[in-house]
Protein backbone atom coordinates (compact mmCIF):
# COMPACT_ATOMS: atom_id res chain seq x y z
CA UNK A 1 0.00 0.00 0.00
CA UNK A 2 2.81 2.43 0.80
CA UNK A 3 4.24 2.20 -2.72
CA UNK A 4 0.82 2.52 -4.37
CA UNK A 5 0.04 5.50 -2.17
CA UNK A 6 3.27 7.33 -3.03
CA UNK A 7 2.90 6.62 -6.75
CA UNK A 8 -0.66 7.92 -6.70
CA UNK A 9 0.30 11.00 -4.69
CA UNK A 10 3.10 11.90 -7.09
CA UNK A 11 0.69 11.43 -10.00
CA UNK A 12 -1.63 13.96 -8.41
CA UNK A 13 1.11 16.26 -7.07
CA UNK A 14 4.35 15.74 -9.05
CA UNK A 15 6.43 17.91 -6.69
CA UNK A 16 4.85 16.56 -3.50
CA UNK A 17 8.21 16.61 -1.67
CA UNK A 18 8.18 20.42 -1.86
CA UNK A 19 4.57 20.89 -0.77
CA UNK A 20 2.97 21.34 2.63
CA UNK A 21 -0.11 19.25 3.42
CA UNK A 22 -2.78 19.76 6.07
CA UNK A 23 -4.29 16.37 6.91
CA UNK A 24 -7.90 16.21 8.15
CA UNK A 25 -7.75 13.37 10.68
CA UNK A 26 -10.86 12.19 12.52
CA UNK A 27 -9.28 9.24 14.29
CA UNK A 28 -11.05 6.66 12.13
CA UNK A 29 -9.26 3.95 10.15
CA UNK A 30 -9.07 5.86 6.85
CA UNK A 31 -7.53 9.09 8.15
CA UNK A 32 -5.28 7.29 10.67
CA UNK A 33 -3.82 5.13 7.90
CA UNK A 34 -3.46 8.21 5.69
CA UNK A 35 -1.45 9.99 8.38
CA UNK A 36 0.75 6.91 8.76
CA UNK A 37 1.40 6.81 5.00
CA UNK A 38 2.32 10.51 4.90
CA UNK A 39 4.68 10.04 7.83
CA UNK A 40 6.33 6.98 6.25
CA UNK A 41 6.77 8.92 2.98
CA UNK A 42 8.63 11.64 4.95
CA UNK A 43 6.41 14.42 3.58
CA UNK A 44 5.78 17.84 5.11
CA UNK A 45 2.43 17.65 6.83
CA UNK A 46 0.40 18.76 9.83
CA UNK A 47 -2.72 17.27 11.38
CA UNK A 48 -6.04 19.04 12.01
CA UNK A 49 -8.89 17.57 14.04
CA UNK A 50 -12.46 18.81 14.57
CA UNK A 51 -14.52 17.84 17.58
CA UNK A 52 -18.16 18.53 16.73
CA UNK A 53 -19.43 17.27 20.10
CA UNK A 54 -22.08 15.12 18.47
CA UNK A 55 -21.16 11.75 20.02
CA UNK A 56 -20.60 12.52 23.68
CA UNK A 57 -17.49 11.02 25.25
CA UNK A 58 -16.65 9.08 22.07
CA UNK A 59 -15.88 12.39 20.32
CA UNK A 60 -13.52 13.36 23.12
CA UNK A 61 -11.75 9.98 22.91
CA UNK A 62 -11.30 10.50 19.14
CA UNK A 63 -9.70 13.88 19.87
CA UNK A 64 -7.31 12.38 22.43
CA UNK A 65 -6.21 9.68 19.96
CA UNK A 66 -5.50 12.18 17.17
CA UNK A 67 -3.65 14.45 19.58
CA UNK A 68 -1.44 11.49 20.62
CA UNK A 69 -0.87 10.57 16.95
CA UNK A 70 0.40 14.06 16.14
CA UNK A 71 2.77 13.89 19.11
CA UNK A 72 4.10 10.49 18.00
CA UNK A 73 4.70 11.78 14.46
CA UNK A 74 6.20 15.01 15.85
CA UNK A 75 4.11 17.19 13.53
CA UNK A 76 2.22 20.45 14.00
CA UNK A 77 -1.26 19.81 15.38
CA UNK A 78 -4.43 21.92 15.13
CA UNK A 79 -7.57 21.22 17.11
CA UNK A 80 -10.95 22.92 17.20
CA UNK A 81 -14.18 22.23 19.06
CA UNK A 82 -17.60 23.29 17.76
CA UNK A 83 -21.00 23.53 19.42
CA UNK A 84 -22.44 22.12 16.22
CA UNK A 85 -26.03 21.61 17.40
CA UNK A 86 -26.24 25.21 18.61
CA UNK A 87 -24.85 26.51 15.31
CA UNK A 88 -27.19 24.29 13.32
CA UNK A 89 -30.31 25.19 15.34
CA UNK A 90 -31.34 28.32 13.43
CA UNK A 91 -29.40 27.70 10.22
CA UNK A 92 -32.07 25.81 8.29
CA UNK A 93 -29.37 23.32 7.25
CA UNK A 94 -28.79 19.67 8.07
CA UNK A 95 -26.25 18.79 10.75
CA UNK A 96 -24.04 17.14 8.09
CA UNK A 97 -23.91 20.31 5.96
CA UNK A 98 -23.22 22.54 8.97
CA UNK A 99 -20.38 20.28 10.14
CA UNK A 100 -18.89 20.22 6.64
CA UNK A 101 -19.03 24.00 6.33
CA UNK A 102 -17.44 24.49 9.75
CA UNK A 103 -14.71 22.00 8.99
CA UNK A 104 -13.64 23.33 5.62
CA UNK A 105 -13.88 26.98 6.65
CA UNK A 106 -11.53 26.29 9.53
CA UNK A 107 -9.17 24.23 7.37
CA UNK A 108 -8.90 27.05 4.85
CA UNK A 109 -8.13 29.54 7.60
CA UNK A 110 -5.27 27.31 8.78
CA UNK A 111 -3.94 26.94 5.24
CA UNK A 112 -3.97 30.69 4.71
CA UNK A 113 -2.24 31.45 8.00
CA UNK A 114 0.40 28.71 7.77
CA UNK A 115 0.91 28.50 4.00
CA UNK A 116 -0.26 24.93 3.45
CA UNK A 117 -0.64 23.97 -0.20
CA UNK A 118 -3.36 21.32 0.18
CA UNK A 119 -6.10 20.19 2.51
CA UNK A 120 -5.98 16.37 2.46
CA UNK A 121 -8.97 14.16 3.28
CA UNK A 122 -9.11 10.38 3.55
CA UNK A 123 -12.09 9.58 1.31
CA UNK A 124 -11.71 6.04 -0.02
CA UNK A 125 -13.09 4.02 -2.94
CA UNK A 126 -16.16 2.94 -0.96
CA UNK A 127 -16.97 6.58 -0.23
CA UNK A 128 -16.75 7.22 -3.95
CA UNK A 129 -19.17 4.39 -4.74
CA UNK A 130 -21.59 5.70 -2.12
CA UNK A 131 -21.44 9.18 -3.64
CA UNK A 132 -22.03 7.77 -7.14
CA UNK A 133 -25.07 5.79 -5.99
CA UNK A 134 -26.48 8.70 -3.94
CA UNK A 135 -26.14 11.07 -6.90
CA UNK A 136 -27.75 8.49 -9.19
CA UNK A 137 -30.73 8.15 -6.85
CA UNK A 138 -31.17 11.92 -6.55
CA UNK A 139 -30.66 12.62 -10.24
CA UNK A 140 -27.46 13.97 -11.74
CA UNK A 141 -25.42 14.63 -14.87
CA UNK A 142 -22.03 13.34 -15.93
CA UNK A 143 -20.24 15.36 -13.26
CA UNK A 144 -22.26 13.76 -10.47
CA UNK A 145 -21.60 10.30 -11.88
CA UNK A 146 -17.86 11.01 -11.69
CA UNK A 147 -18.08 10.88 -7.92
CA UNK A 148 -15.56 12.54 -5.61
CA UNK A 149 -12.77 14.44 -7.42
CA UNK A 150 -9.21 13.38 -6.58
CA UNK A 151 -8.01 16.97 -6.48
CA UNK A 152 -10.15 20.10 -6.71
CA UNK A 153 -10.21 23.56 -5.13
CA UNK A 154 -7.12 22.85 -3.05
CA UNK A 155 -8.54 19.64 -1.57
CA UNK A 156 -6.55 16.47 -2.21
CA UNK A 157 -7.93 12.92 -1.81
CA UNK A 158 -5.08 10.44 -2.38
CA UNK A 159 -6.87 7.50 -0.68
CA UNK A 160 -9.61 7.12 -3.32
CA UNK A 161 -7.69 4.27 -4.94
CA UNK A 162 -8.06 2.06 -1.85
CA UNK A 163 -11.15 0.23 -0.62
CA UNK A 164 -12.16 0.40 3.03
CA UNK A 165 -11.36 -3.31 3.28
CA UNK A 166 -7.79 -2.73 2.06
CA UNK A 167 -7.32 0.17 4.48
CA UNK A 168 -8.50 -1.81 7.53
CA UNK A 169 -6.35 -4.77 6.59
CA UNK A 170 -3.31 -2.48 6.31
CA UNK A 171 -4.13 -0.89 9.70
CA UNK A 172 -4.31 -4.34 11.24
CA UNK A 173 -1.01 -5.49 9.71
CA UNK A 174 0.82 -2.29 10.71
CA UNK A 175 -0.87 -2.16 14.13
CA UNK A 176 -2.19 1.34 13.50
CA UNK A 177 -4.50 2.45 16.27
CA UNK A 178 -7.86 3.92 15.23
CA UNK A 179 -11.39 4.32 16.53
CA UNK A 180 -14.73 3.23 15.08
CA UNK A 181 -17.51 5.78 14.71
CA UNK A 182 -20.63 3.93 15.84
CA UNK A 183 -22.86 6.35 13.91
CA UNK A 184 -21.49 4.73 10.71
CA UNK A 185 -23.53 1.63 11.54
CA UNK A 186 -26.91 3.36 11.78
CA UNK A 187 -29.14 3.20 8.71
CA UNK A 188 -30.97 6.41 9.58
CA UNK A 189 -28.48 8.16 7.26
CA UNK A 190 -28.90 7.58 3.50
CA UNK A 191 -25.16 7.09 2.96
CA UNK A 192 -25.04 4.44 5.66
CA UNK A 193 -28.02 2.64 4.12
CA UNK A 194 -26.10 2.40 0.84
CA UNK A 195 -22.95 1.31 2.66
CA UNK A 196 -24.62 -1.34 4.82
CA UNK A 197 -27.39 -2.65 2.58
CA UNK A 198 -26.92 -1.73 -1.08
CA UNK A 199 -23.20 -2.27 -1.70
CA UNK A 200 -23.17 -5.77 -0.08
CA UNK A 201 -25.96 -6.80 -2.50
CA UNK A 202 -23.95 -5.48 -5.45
CA UNK A 203 -20.93 -7.41 -4.21
CA UNK A 204 -23.03 -10.57 -4.27
CA UNK A 205 -23.40 -10.01 -8.03
CA UNK A 206 -19.76 -9.00 -8.49
CA UNK A 207 -17.39 -9.72 -5.58
CA UNK A 208 -14.91 -7.25 -7.16
CA UNK A 209 -17.55 -4.53 -7.46
CA UNK A 210 -15.43 -1.82 -5.76
CA UNK A 211 -12.38 -2.39 -7.97
CA UNK A 212 -14.64 -2.62 -11.05
CA UNK A 213 -16.18 0.70 -10.08
CA UNK A 214 -12.71 2.28 -9.70
CA UNK A 215 -11.79 1.24 -13.28
CA UNK A 216 -15.09 2.53 -14.63
CA UNK A 217 -14.73 5.73 -12.63
CA UNK A 218 -11.30 6.50 -14.11
CA UNK A 219 -12.71 6.04 -17.63
CA UNK A 220 -15.80 8.14 -16.85
CA UNK A 221 -13.64 10.96 -15.48
CA UNK A 222 -11.49 10.91 -18.64
CA UNK A 223 -14.63 11.04 -20.79
CA UNK A 224 -16.01 13.87 -18.66
CA UNK A 225 -12.79 15.88 -19.06
CA UNK A 226 -13.02 15.48 -22.85
CA UNK A 227 -16.71 16.48 -22.79
CA UNK A 228 -15.99 19.53 -20.61
CA UNK A 229 -13.30 20.78 -22.99
CA UNK A 230 -15.58 20.37 -26.01
CA UNK A 231 -18.61 21.95 -24.39
CA UNK A 232 -16.52 24.90 -23.18
CA UNK A 233 -15.28 25.53 -26.72
CA UNK A 234 -18.91 25.71 -27.86
CA UNK A 235 -19.97 27.92 -24.93
CA UNK A 236 -17.17 30.36 -25.75
CA UNK A 237 -18.76 30.85 -29.18
CA UNK A 238 -22.16 31.62 -27.67
CA UNK A 239 -21.46 33.90 -24.72
CA UNK A 240 -19.67 37.17 -24.27
CA UNK A 241 -18.86 39.03 -21.09
CA UNK A 242 -19.87 42.65 -20.74
CA UNK A 243 -18.74 44.22 -17.47
CA UNK A 244 -20.18 41.87 -14.84
CA UNK A 245 -22.88 40.46 -17.11
CA UNK A 246 -22.87 37.47 -19.42
CA UNK A 247 -24.75 37.74 -22.69
CA UNK A 248 -25.94 34.46 -24.21
CA UNK A 249 -26.60 34.88 -27.92
CA UNK A 250 -29.96 33.30 -28.78
CA UNK A 251 -29.04 33.11 -32.46
CA UNK A 252 -25.73 31.36 -31.77
CA UNK A 253 -27.35 29.02 -29.24
CA UNK A 254 -30.03 27.99 -31.72
CA UNK A 255 -27.42 27.26 -34.39
CA UNK A 256 -26.38 24.11 -32.49
CA UNK A 257 -28.38 20.91 -32.67
CA UNK A 258 -28.00 20.17 -28.95
CA UNK A 259 -28.97 23.69 -27.89
CA UNK A 260 -30.93 22.58 -24.83
CA UNK A 261 -27.95 20.63 -23.48
CA UNK A 262 -25.62 23.59 -24.11
CA UNK A 263 -28.08 25.95 -22.38
CA UNK A 264 -28.10 23.60 -19.37
CA UNK A 265 -24.30 23.61 -19.19
CA UNK A 266 -24.14 27.39 -19.39
CA UNK A 267 -26.57 27.99 -16.50
CA UNK A 268 -25.73 25.14 -14.14
CA UNK A 269 -22.50 26.70 -12.72
CA UNK A 270 -24.49 29.80 -11.73
CA UNK A 271 -26.69 27.97 -9.26
CA UNK A 272 -29.74 27.31 -11.44
CA UNK A 273 -31.22 23.90 -10.65
CA UNK A 274 -31.94 21.42 -13.45
CA UNK A 275 -35.66 21.92 -12.76
CA UNK A 276 -35.33 25.71 -13.07
CA UNK A 277 -33.27 25.41 -16.27
CA UNK A 278 -35.98 23.19 -17.75
CA UNK A 279 -38.60 25.79 -16.81
CA UNK A 280 -36.59 28.58 -18.46
CA UNK A 281 -36.15 26.46 -21.58
CA UNK A 282 -39.86 25.69 -21.75
CA UNK A 283 -40.56 29.45 -21.66
CA UNK A 284 -38.01 30.32 -24.35
CA UNK A 285 -40.63 31.28 -26.96
CA UNK A 286 -42.53 33.63 -24.66
CA UNK A 287 -42.12 37.40 -24.56
CA UNK A 288 -38.99 39.02 -23.17
CA UNK A 289 -38.78 40.31 -19.64
CA UNK A 290 -39.44 37.43 -17.27
CA UNK A 291 -36.81 37.00 -14.55
CA UNK A 292 -35.48 33.68 -13.26
CA UNK A 293 -33.44 33.60 -10.07
CA UNK A 294 -30.80 31.36 -8.58
CA UNK A 295 -29.33 32.14 -5.16
CA UNK A 296 -26.81 34.70 -6.46
CA UNK A 297 -27.77 35.33 -10.10
CA UNK A 298 -30.75 36.09 -12.26
CA UNK A 299 -31.50 35.59 -15.94
CA UNK A 300 -33.63 37.73 -18.25
CA UNK A 301 -34.48 37.12 -21.88
CA UNK A 302 -33.99 40.21 -24.03
CA UNK A 303 -34.52 40.55 -27.76
CA UNK A 304 -31.29 38.93 -28.91
CA UNK A 305 -29.75 37.66 -25.71
CA UNK A 306 -30.32 35.91 -22.47
CA UNK A 307 -28.68 38.25 -19.95
CA UNK A 308 -27.13 36.69 -16.85
CA UNK A 309 -26.25 39.00 -13.96
CA UNK A 310 -25.41 38.85 -10.30
CA UNK A 311 -28.34 39.54 -8.04
CA UNK A 312 -28.21 43.21 -7.10
CA UNK A 313 -28.39 43.67 -3.35
CA UNK A 314 -28.76 47.43 -3.78
CA UNK A 315 -31.73 47.47 -6.19
CA UNK A 316 -34.22 49.61 -4.32
CA UNK A 317 -37.66 48.66 -3.14
CA UNK A 318 -40.30 51.40 -3.18
CA UNK A 319 -39.09 54.16 -0.85
CA UNK A 320 -41.83 56.53 0.29
CA UNK A 321 -41.24 60.09 1.56
CA UNK A 322 -44.39 61.34 3.21
CA UNK A 323 -43.52 65.05 3.59
CA UNK A 324 -40.84 67.66 2.96
CA UNK A 325 -38.92 66.83 6.13
CA UNK A 326 -38.97 63.14 5.23
CA UNK A 327 -37.44 64.05 1.88
CA UNK A 328 -34.05 64.44 3.59
CA UNK A 329 -33.84 60.63 3.62
CA UNK A 330 -33.23 60.76 -0.15
CA UNK A 331 -29.60 61.42 0.76
CA UNK A 332 -29.33 57.75 1.78
CA UNK A 333 -29.94 56.85 -1.87
CA UNK A 334 -27.32 59.13 -3.40
CA UNK A 335 -29.28 62.38 -3.73
CA UNK A 336 -28.69 65.94 -2.61
CA UNK A 337 -31.80 68.12 -2.19
CA UNK A 338 -31.84 71.92 -2.17
CA UNK A 339 -34.97 74.07 -1.86
CA UNK A 340 -34.54 77.53 -3.35
CA UNK A 341 -36.54 80.72 -3.83
CA UNK A 342 -36.88 82.24 -7.26
CA UNK A 343 -35.24 85.67 -7.03
CA UNK A 344 -34.56 86.30 -10.69
CA UNK A 345 -33.54 84.35 -13.78
CA UNK A 346 -32.41 80.79 -12.97
CA UNK A 347 -29.23 79.45 -14.51
CA UNK A 348 -29.98 75.82 -15.40
CA UNK A 349 -27.00 73.49 -15.63
CA UNK A 350 -27.31 70.99 -18.46
CA UNK A 351 -26.61 67.75 -16.67
CA UNK A 352 -28.78 64.62 -16.62
CA UNK A 353 -27.81 64.11 -12.99
CA UNK A 354 -29.59 67.37 -12.07
CA UNK A 355 -33.32 67.97 -11.91
CA UNK A 356 -35.12 71.28 -11.30
CA UNK A 357 -38.70 70.93 -10.08
CA UNK A 358 -41.39 73.45 -9.19
CA UNK A 359 -41.91 72.82 -5.47
CA UNK A 360 -45.57 73.84 -5.56
CA UNK A 361 -46.36 71.25 -8.21
CA UNK A 362 -45.02 68.36 -6.16
CA UNK A 363 -47.64 66.44 -4.21
CA UNK A 364 -46.54 64.26 -1.32
CA UNK A 365 -45.95 61.48 -0.73
CA UNK A 366 -43.02 61.16 -3.12
CA UNK A 367 -41.77 57.71 -4.10
CA UNK A 368 -38.39 56.47 -5.29
CA UNK A 369 -38.73 53.22 -7.19
CA UNK A 370 -37.67 51.37 -10.32
CA UNK A 371 -39.41 50.81 -13.65
CA UNK A 372 -42.60 48.79 -13.94
CA UNK A 373 -44.62 47.73 -16.94
CA UNK A 374 -46.95 50.46 -18.22
CA UNK A 375 -44.94 53.42 -16.90
CA UNK A 376 -45.14 56.61 -18.95
CA UNK A 377 -44.10 60.24 -18.57
CA UNK A 378 -44.00 63.57 -20.46
CA UNK A 379 -40.31 64.04 -21.33
CA UNK A 380 -39.11 67.60 -20.79
CA UNK A 381 -38.95 69.45 -24.11
CA UNK A 382 -41.01 66.85 -25.98
CA UNK A 383 -44.70 67.17 -26.87
CA UNK A 384 -46.96 64.44 -25.57
CA UNK A 385 -46.41 61.44 -23.34
CA UNK A 386 -44.11 58.50 -23.94
CA UNK A 387 -43.97 55.00 -22.50
CA UNK A 388 -40.79 54.34 -20.58
CA UNK A 389 -40.40 51.06 -22.46
CA UNK A 390 -40.24 53.04 -25.73
CA UNK A 391 -37.89 55.60 -24.18
CA UNK A 392 -35.56 52.78 -23.10
CA UNK A 393 -35.77 50.94 -26.42
CA UNK A 394 -34.91 54.08 -28.36
CA UNK A 395 -31.75 54.35 -26.30
CA UNK A 396 -31.03 50.61 -26.55
CA UNK A 397 -31.21 50.16 -22.78
CA UNK A 398 -31.62 46.45 -22.10
CA UNK A 399 -34.00 44.86 -19.64
CA UNK A 400 -31.56 44.44 -16.76
CA UNK A 401 -30.40 48.07 -16.86
CA UNK A 402 -34.03 49.22 -17.03
CA UNK A 403 -34.52 47.77 -13.57
CA UNK A 404 -31.48 49.59 -12.20
CA UNK A 405 -32.69 53.09 -13.16
CA UNK A 406 -34.25 55.04 -10.30
CA UNK A 407 -37.53 56.91 -10.81
CA UNK A 408 -38.77 59.74 -8.61
CA UNK A 409 -42.56 60.02 -8.49
CA UNK A 410 -45.09 62.46 -7.07
CA UNK A 411 -47.92 60.21 -6.01
CA UNK A 412 -48.49 58.18 -9.18
CA UNK A 413 -46.82 60.58 -11.64
CA UNK A 414 -43.20 60.39 -12.73
CA UNK A 415 -41.22 63.51 -11.89
CA UNK A 416 -37.74 62.45 -12.91
CA UNK A 417 -36.24 59.50 -14.73
CA UNK A 418 -33.01 59.80 -12.77
CA UNK A 419 -29.95 60.26 -14.93
CA UNK A 420 -31.99 60.73 -18.10
CA UNK A 421 -34.91 63.19 -18.26
CA UNK A 422 -37.30 65.10 -16.01
CA UNK A 423 -41.03 65.46 -16.65
CA UNK A 424 -42.53 68.43 -18.49
CA UNK A 425 -45.38 68.68 -15.97
CA UNK A 426 -43.04 69.62 -13.12
CA UNK A 427 -40.81 72.10 -14.86
CA UNK A 428 -40.14 75.57 -13.51
CA UNK A 429 -42.19 78.31 -15.22
CA UNK A 430 -43.01 82.02 -14.80
CA UNK A 431 -45.34 81.28 -11.88
CA UNK A 432 -42.77 79.32 -9.86
CA UNK A 433 -41.94 80.80 -6.46
CA UNK A 434 -39.97 77.95 -4.94
CA UNK A 435 -38.18 75.05 -6.56
CA UNK A 436 -36.20 71.97 -5.69
CA UNK A 437 -32.81 71.22 -7.15
CA UNK A 438 -32.16 67.46 -6.99
CA UNK A 439 -28.62 66.25 -7.59
CA UNK A 440 -27.94 62.55 -8.04
CA UNK A 441 -24.31 62.05 -7.15
CA UNK A 442 -24.04 58.33 -6.46
CA UNK A 443 -22.66 57.50 -9.93
CA UNK A 444 -20.83 60.77 -10.63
Amino acid sequence: MQESFENNLHRLVPDAANKKFLLAVSGGADSSVMAYLFHSAKLQFAIAHCNFHLRGDDANKDMMLVRKMATNFNVLYFENEFDTLEIQYNSGKSIEIVARELRYHWFREICKEHNFDYIVTAHNANDNVETFLLNTCRGTGIKGLCGIPECAHGILRPMLIFSSKEIRLFAQNQQIEYRNDQSNFSEIYQRNKIRLSVIPKLEEINPEFISTFCRNNRLLNAQNNFYRNQIQNIINQIIKKENERILISIEQLNSFQDNELIFYEILLPYGFSPKMIQQIWNNRNQDSGKKFYSEKHYLIKDRQFYILSKTEENIIDNQVFKDEKDLEKLQEFGFKIEKKTVEGPISFEKDNHLCYVDAQKLKFPLTLRTWKEGDFFYPLGVKGKQKLSDFFNNRKIDIINKHKIKILCSREEIVWLVGFRSDERYKIDKNTEYYYKFTYYESL
